[in-house]
């Protein structure tokens, strides 16, 4: 067994389709490429997986995803911020389309409207 974790790159996008995303190699991919964020891809039917929070910061679109397992309650899937200015550890994204995603392992934060959006799914953390 080797001593190393290999994975195949996913590549810069735009778009990625009908994949598996480990967040932590995409941000690490991003990272490479002088990114400090996760900007104007689209995700569609992907299963996009943690351990992660990711904090979608503005033009981001969730269409027909599970957001995870939320044992009937949203709260179990959120983490509200508690600075001013800047959450620190979370993966950013902005101008990004999710269509059809599975979300696995990973939790949510950001502005106090797309918490509020958030806490009013009800069911199994599906967001239309």
């Amino acid at each position: 067994m080797s001593e190393f974790l290999t994975f195949k790159t996913l590549g810069p996008g735009p778009i990625y389709s009908q994949i598996s995303i480990w967040l932590p190699q995409l941000i690490h991919e991003a990272g490479l490429r002088g990114e400090s964020l996760i900007e104007g891809k689209t995700f569609s039917g992907c299963r996009i997986q943690g351990p992660a929070v990711i904090v979608p910061i503005s033009g981001c679109h969730f269409e027909a995803c599970a957001l995870g397992a939320s044992d009937g309650d949203m709260r179990n899937l959120m983490f509200q911020p508690l600075g001013p200015a800047k959450i620190t550890g979370a993966i950013a994204f902005r101008d990004c389309r999710f269509e059809r995603c599975d979300f696995l392992g990973v939790g949510y934060t950001g502005s106090a409207d797309f918490i509020a959006e958030l806490r009013s799914i009800d069911g199994p953390g599906a967001l239309a």
